[in-house]
């Protein structure tokens, strides 16, 4: 599998590489400032790292544009990674507000159903958290598949091959990280393929 792999400017940066290339895959680096220069067909799917945020919504309305854009129009599944995610919540013109209190570190979130079925996580996890905005009201374009008190932790689109992550499951022992990575990316394909089966 041919994986675009765009960096946010994430302080995990070296960690998602090295997580994505010991899955086995080919991987292709870019900048999200170059993204406008990608042919996206070339690709059988598409990884966005965390990264830095923003002050106000025009700093990232000006800062991510293309990004934005790759994501409502690229062929392709794409998985977003912490800021990856709440570019996708973006995307659909929603907010991704400043929480009271910045999470970082290792903590606990809760797997619905729903999520339970499609990646096989636990009901109950363990995940490296760092960020200082989240999701709280989800946008119903999405359908939630896990929480933490207050937010959302993972959620997919409930037409497009788009599914988020808020933690970070590059960042811990190598062997999870990689089986975490395989789970997400199995069931993001498995979200294409049967999307597609039905339109």
């Amino acid at each position: 599998m041919n994986i675009l792999l765009v960096n946010n400017d994430s302080d995990t940066w070296s960690e998602l590489q090295q997580v994505v290339s010991a899955s086995g895959h080919k991987v292709t680096p870019v900048h999200h400032s170059l993204i406008h220069t990608v042919n996206p067909e070339y690709y059988d799917l598409a990884i966005l790292s965390g990264g830095w945020w923003y002050t106000d919504q025009v700093d990232l309305l000006n800062e991510y544009a293309d990004e934005l854009q790759f994501i409502m129009l690229a062929p392709i599944p794409i998985l977003g990674i912490c800021v990856g995610m709440q570019l996708m919540h973006v995307a659909v013109n929603q907010a991704v507000p400043l929480m009271d209190e910045p999470q970082s570190g290792d903590r606990e979130i809760v797997v619905n159903k729903a999520g339970r079925q499609m990646i096989g996580f636990p009901e109950k996890m363990t995940v490296h958290k760092n960020h200082t905005r989240a999701i709280i009201e989800t946008d119903p374009h999405f359908e939630i598949l896990a929480t933490s008190l207050n937010f959302t932790e993972m959620m997919r689109h409930r037409t497009k091959p788009l599914l988020g992550v808020q933690f970070h499951p590059e960042v811990g022992d190598l062997d999870r990280c990689v089986r975490m990575m395989k789970q997400l990316t199995d069931a993001l394909l498995s979200i294409n393929k049967n999307r597609g089966a039905v339109m």
